[in-house]
């Protein structure tokens, strides 16, 4: 399944963190501390999968 959204990245610290909205979240029940895996392709093509 392939969903766009926006994504705003900022600095905290030593690391760049992804926001990932709540519309998102809730879809794909994904919960606080959760790894994910974010792909980027050299296309562009951008992938999230659970660890």
């Amino acid at each position: 399944m392939k969903r766009k959204f926006d994504a705003k990245l900022w600095k905290t610290g030593n690391a760049i963190v992804i926001t990932i909205p709540s519309s998102i979240i809730k879809k794909f029940k994904l919960n606080n501390g959760e790894y994910i895996e974010v792909t980027i392709e050299k296309d562009g093509e951008k992938k999230i999968n659970r660890k």
